[in-house]
């Protein structure tokens, strides 16, 4: 009996070696690869190119003492390289943000967390780590720092600051890492993080008149009525469920009917409200010098951003006092884009950080009857750079019912235009570039 235990022992053990060094070795190999090839450094190319001719000459002139000085250069350059992979192929490291959406004039956090081998025995090296931001930040903080790692030495931590600059997608990463070897030979410069993308949002200008005027009348004269009066009409009545509230029920009616019954809650929710963006170049290259208070904008750019501003402002401000808000523009695929179809504000924002303005681009009263949702009673914001007495006429039929209207523009309509928006129960809101001559008014 015992000696048949044994065997089986020590094949366990056996096994149990197998399996770890099997483990190991592919631990080492993936290391190996997610790790580039060291390069020389202009003092490894000089070695290497002195160790090369030492040997050569050695062997030509049959010289034992330059060939073993040349095999001897050869083998610490070796040696250099081996000692590089030890340091930089078990190298690990973390992001931690705060968050991967921020506004534009924000400051994007994060900290980069590096750990070396977890090895008792090991080389201790000092490298450099290194962050890489995209052109939407501007860095606060210093994005690279020098880290000691090796055996039972604490986690190097980098904390990056970057300021949002503009609006857009940008790359934070990837967090690559420099080691060298002790005699200076050879360079490794590898990720130890992946990049990740950071959604930079527009920012806001205050809108304070909105809220007092235009969102006023967002809700129509019919959707209030239901539900908020005393009355007891057969329509707001429906039979006793088991888990009502008890105080929702209408003991009048009740006992003329002979059974419980409570009100109904028909209270109609806050209303949706449709964002349409004009992307449309041409409505942005009529502005003059003095409504955007700049030299030139002949491309119509900066004053296209500032009505990216204007939508963002409109959408917080129509989020807090409606159920859904969504965002829609023309599509390069010439279909209308929706952002927000879940009602999220984030969503809307992130749709913005993604517009650009075309010359190819579609009216927005062509993009509207497309808008999903449009039997669905609320407001309606267009903003826009300029607006025609044609374009308002089309914008008022197509918001016709009890669907309100916010016509948001950088520069003052046409006396005719506000004229036909005012007769179409629309509100007219002028948000000028900061530093133009004209103010912000609401009607």
């Amino acid at each position: 009996m015992s000696s048949s235990a044994a065997p089986s022992s020590l094949a366990r053990r056996a096994g149990a070696a197998r399996s770890v060094l099997v483990r190991s070795t592919r631990r080492g190999l993936s290391f190996a690869r997610r790790t580039p090839f060291p390069r020389p450094t202009v003092r490894g190319w000089t070695l290497l190119a002195v160790g090369i001719g030492l040997v050569g000459g050695g062997l030509v002139g049959s010289t034992s003492v330059a060939v073993s000085a040349g095999l001897l250069l050869l083998v610490l350059l070796v040696l250099g390289t081996v000692l590089a992979f030890v340091v930089a192929a078990p190298l690990r490291g973390s992001r931690t943000a705060a968050r991967a959406v921020v506004q534009v004039g924000e400051v994007y956090r994060e900290r980069v967390t590096l750990r070396g081998t977890a090895l008792r025995f090991g080389p201790r090296s000092t490298l450099l780590v290194r962050e890489q931001l995209d052109d939407v930040f501007a860095s606060v903080t210093d994005a690279e720092t020098y880290a000691t790692v090796g055996p039972r030495t604490p986690s190097a931590v980098l904390d990056v600051e970057a300021l949002a600059m503009h609006r857009g997608r940008g790359l934070v990463g990837p967090v690559t890492i420099r080691v060298e070897d002790p005699f200076g030979l050879l360079r490794v410069d590898r990720p130890v993080v992946r990049a990740e993308e950071v959604v930079v949002v527009p920012a806001s200008v205050p809108l304070a008149a909105l809220d007092t005027g235009a969102l006023a009348g967002a809700v129509s004269a019919d959707e209030g009525r239901v539900g908020q009066g005393g009355s007891a009409d057969d329509s707001e009545l429906r039979p006793y469920r088991p888990g009502d509230p008890i105080r929702r029920v209408h003991w009048g009616q009740s006992a003329r009917r002979g059974e419980l019954h409570v009100r109904q809650t028909t209270q109609a929710q806050p209303p949706e409200a449709v964002i349409a963006l004009d992307v449309r170049r041409e409505s942005y290259q009529r502005l003059g010098r003095d409504d955007l208070a700049e030299l030139s904008d002949l491309g119509g750019d900066a004053a296209f951003e500032h009505a990216v501003v204007v939508a963002a402002s409109v959408a917080r401000a129509l989020a807090a006092r409606t159920s859904r808000v969504v965002l829609v523009s023309d599509d390069p695929d010439g279909i209308t884009r929706h952002a927000g179809d879940a009602g999220g504000l984030t969503d809307v924002l992130v749709g913005l950080a993604d517009v650009r303005v075309r010359s190819d681009a579609r009216d927005v009263t062509e993009v509207l009857p497309d808008v999903r949702g449009r039997d669905v009673h609320g407001m309606t914001a267009v903003v826009t750079g300029r607006c025609t007495a044609e374009q308002a006429a089309e914008l008022v039929s197509a918001t016709i019912g009890s669907s309100r209207g916010i016509l948001a523009t950088i520069v003052p309509p046409e006396p005719v235009v506000r004229g036909i928006l005012d007769r179409g129960g629309w509100r007219t809101l002028v948000v000028p570039v900061a530093g133009a001559s004209a103010q912000g008014s609401l009607r």
